[in-house]
């Protein structure tokens, strides 16, 4: 994704290309034009709007004034995943609509919060959040937005015990940055599979496993009283100290200041431990 700030007017024309793309307003609002298809589409455009440019497929754009757009590429071989993943319809089948402009929730919501974690400041579970969000997007594209509007299909079971036990000891035994394909790929699963399967196998997504690990290690680390606070945030994987005393704070109920004044002394937990969960209810990231 790329988010670009207009000072002023402008246009620009996109030849035909090999991928979807989608592009929203995120601040701003302007008369807008655009040209696809032989069509001529004029509109007023605030934050939320939504256009999709489908591949192969020439277009113009004009708007009269500035503000903020997010465009996000989308790749065919991620939308071909994502359809075999969530909806009955053969790779070749699957091909998105021509929107000019459309207002959509779901799809917004997930636009805005990747655009807002793309401009912070760099952190351990930020790569999981963001490969997390494009999956989301792309199945919810193919099942909203898909030119024959297909039903959506069933998901059923969590992961597999010996599946599972690799992929928690792969989450607890690496310092470095966790990806969701890495995960996937130790489960033997895509990734739209692996997000659904994980949370009904252990109660929660994989990017909110990852940080619990992670902080969990990092109050340990402060309790044995060995390691300054700078130095326990870089080692868990978080480049800057204050984003990680937030992320603490919020997971403990406590700062990690207030843990190291402490010493030993236990406090109340606010997280649970780490073990997986009984198998509930399914709640998954890809709608």
């Amino acid at each position: 994704m790329q988010i670009h700030h207009w000072r002023s007017g402008g246009s620009v024309s996109s030849p035909e290309l090999d991928h979807d793309m989608l592009a929203m307003r995120l601040a701003g609002h302007a008369k807008l034009e655009q040209r696809r298809l032989g069509q001529v589409h004029r509109s007023n455009v605030f934050p939320g709007n939504l256009s999709l440019h489908p591949r192969q497929v020439e277009s113009c754009w004009s708007w009269d004034r500035p503000g903020s757009i997010a465009i996000a590429r989308v790749p065919q071989t991620l939308l071909a995943e994502a359809a075999d993943a969530t909806i009955r319809l053969p790779r070749a089948a699957q091909r998105l609509r021509n929107c000019f402009g459309v207002r959509d929730t779901f799809a917004e919501t997930l636009i805005f919060t990747l655009a807002r974690e793309l401009q912070t400041v760099a952190h351990p579970a930020q790569l999981l959040i963001a490969e997390s969000l494009s999956c989301a997007l792309s199945a919810h594209l193919v099942h909203r937005f898909n030119v024959g509007d297909p039903g959506a299909a069933p998901m059923t079971g969590g992961l597999q015990a010996h599946a599972l036990g690799r992929v928690l000891d792969y989450i607890h035994g690496t310092p470095e940055v966790v990806t969701l394909q890495a995960l996937a790929d130790l489960a033997n699963v895509s990734r739209f599979h692996f997000a659904r399967m994980f949370k009904r196998s252990v109660g929660e997504t994989p990017m909110a496993y990852v940080e619990r690990v992670r902080l969990l290690r990092a109050r340990e680390m402060i309790r044995s009283g060995d390691y300054p606070l700078a130095l326990v945030a870089t080692l868990v994987g978080f480049a800057d100290q204050s984003h990680f005393g937030r992320r603490f704070k919020r997971h403990f109920g406590y700062t990690p200041g207030e843990l190291l004044r402490r010493g030993a002394t236990p406090l109340a937990e606010a997280s649970p431990q780490l073990a997986p969960m009984p198998q509930g209810s399914m709640s998954c990231v890809c709608n």
